[in-house]
């Protein structure tokens, strides 16, 4: 009579396991329908590729690809189920196929924000659909000049808080100033709490990339009692998490409040009073996240965008004599002038262009359709079908030779003339139905706040390029990991 020992069934559970993961690295490599397309043999058959040299070898995948491009040629296999293709004239089949054609997100990218019920989190197309619908009014361009008086108030606390440093000769960190200059919340006014916030956010993102590949620590942390987690988890994300429950108390009390009131504007009233979002999309946890996503993405990248700029301006004398000058011919400061002026407008998309956006790929799905990619060099035809993801990187779009010369020189005068139908190639703010839809926030308050930038003078303070260049992919462009950030001498304010 035989009996099932101990090792009889570790010896069966590990003959089954070695079969089946024989079984996925002979599908992945010569089975799937993504097998011939080009790409290196390690990262078609696991995903510890990408792993690698994300989170080991850290926020350097996005690099990594530009270079197997380089080897492979436009369309490259990057991991066992999402190909990355560089060529630019097919962005628009990836992000903007269409009015009928219809485009998901990957929920395994999307996943590592942890702001699932987000406008940002949201996979299917019909759904993002419902969720930008209802914040549109809100982020129109409408919405935004509504709000020019509140831009110029922050536009006056800025020029106090310089005023201030010039009389004190204080160090300026315009990291930390334009990171709350773009906050929803106003905090310009309390430079310790801007730096904090900044820093905290800082340390979230850069645990993205791990979240990406290992989410399931994540949510063994929500599980641990408060006393075992603070033993092991950083500051920075202990503060964000407290951040998320302060923002969760006051869209409770919003969702509570019987007052109809729009005198004060804000996304929070915009969700609660959408006509068309269902209950379920009321929720506590989901304007949570949208406000989570406001800061993670709707602050630090723009923040970003206009500290690159007053960085080069302030390194490049030619470049700020050229802002002074087109300031001193059209001297005023409302937002509705200063979107006219070409040279701030310039400086603006250079400075987009260079902050590259939100760093991180951001592939689209076809859901029902089978996509065909034809390389031209080799006119070798490639089928991509169905729920497979397909991305492009802004790295891989913001510094293409072909369309921007000598890609990492800061050069506004690129925008000028025809300049602007490079436009279409501009990936800052993605494109297509689920282009960001704070675009034209983000793009006020950088022309506004760049108007600024040529009326006072100053000097940059032990700072280099290092603080400023695309070092790192963490969501966002992240320079040297050990950068305090742009810091400066308020020298005094220029007569235009």
């Amino acid at each position: 009579m035989s009996f099932i020992t101990p090792l009889n069934l570790f010896l069966t559970l590990a003959g089954a396991q070695l079969l089946h993961i024989l079984y996925v690295l002979v599908f992945r490599s010569l089975l799937s329908p993504l097998a011939r397309i080009p790409g290196p043999r390690l990262a078609a058959l696991t995903g510890w590729y990408e792993c690698y040299y994300d989170v080991f070898y850290p926020g350097q995948y996005v690099f990594k690809i530009k270079q197997l491009h380089q080897q492979f040629g436009p369309i490259v296999r990057i991991t066992p189920r999402e190909v990355s293709i560089s060529d630019l004239n097919f962005l628009d089949a990836i992000y903007s196929p269409g009015v009928y054609a219809k485009r998901d997100k990957d929920f395994e990218k999307v996943k590592a924000l942890g702001i699932n019920t987000s406008i940002g989190g949201a996979v299917g197309h019909d759904l993002h659909r419902r969720r930008r619908e209802s914040l549109n009014p809100f982020f129109s361009k409408k919405g935004v000049l509504a709000l020019a008086p509140q831009l110029q108030s922050k536009i006056f606390q800025l020029n106090s808080i310089l005023a201030v440093s010039q009389k004190t000769g204080e160090v300026v960190n315009l990291s930390d100033i334009y990171f709350a200059f773009a906050s929803e919340q106003n905090v310009l006014a309390n430079s310790v709490r801007a730096a904090g916030m900044r820093n905290n956010v800082a340390t979230v993102l850069r645990g993205v990339k791990f979240n990406l590949h290992f989410s399931w620590v994540r949510s063994l942390a929500r599980m641990l009692p408060s006393s075992l987690m603070g033993r092991w988890v950083p500051q920075g994300v202990k503060d964000m998490m407290k951040f998320r429950q302060a923002i969760r108390r006051e869209v409770e009390q919003i969702l509570q409040s019987k007052d109809d009131s729009k005198s004060s504007h804000s996304v929070f009233l915009e969700l609660r009073d959408s006509p068309t979002l269902p209950a379920s999309e009321k929720t506590a946890q989901r304007l949570e996240d949208e406000a989570a996503l406001l800061v993670m993405a709707g602050t630090e990248s723009p923040a970003k965008s206009i500290t690159i700029a007053h960085y080069h301006l302030l390194s490049n004398p030619d470049l700020m004599s050229k802002l002074r000058a087109e300031l001193s011919e059209h001297p005023s400061t409302t937002l509705s002038e200063i979107d006219q002026l070409p040279y701030v407008r310039a400086i603006s998309l250079e400075a987009n262009r260079l902050s590259f956006g939100l760093t991180g790929r951001n592939p689209r799905i076809a859901p029902d359709e089978t996509l065909t990619y034809t390389d031209l060099s080799s006119k070798v035809s490639y089928s991509i079908p169905p729920g497979t993801p397909v991305s492009t990187s802004t790295l891989l779009a913001h510094t293409n030779e072909q369309v921007f010369p000598d890609p990492w020189t800061f050069n506004p005068d690129r925008w000028l003339g025809n300049g602007m139908e490079k436009k279409k190639y501009m990936l800052a703010f993605s494109k297509g139905p689920r282009q960001c839809i704070g675009m034209h926030l983000a793009d006020a308050e950088a022309m506004i706040a760049i108007a600024e930038m040529g009326r006072w003078g100053m000097e940059l303070f032990e700072t280099n390029d290092g603080d400023v260049k695309f070092l790192h992919d963490y969501h966002v462009a992240t320079p040297n990991l050990n950068s305090l950030g742009v810091r400066a001498r308020v020298l005094g304010r220029v007569d235009l």
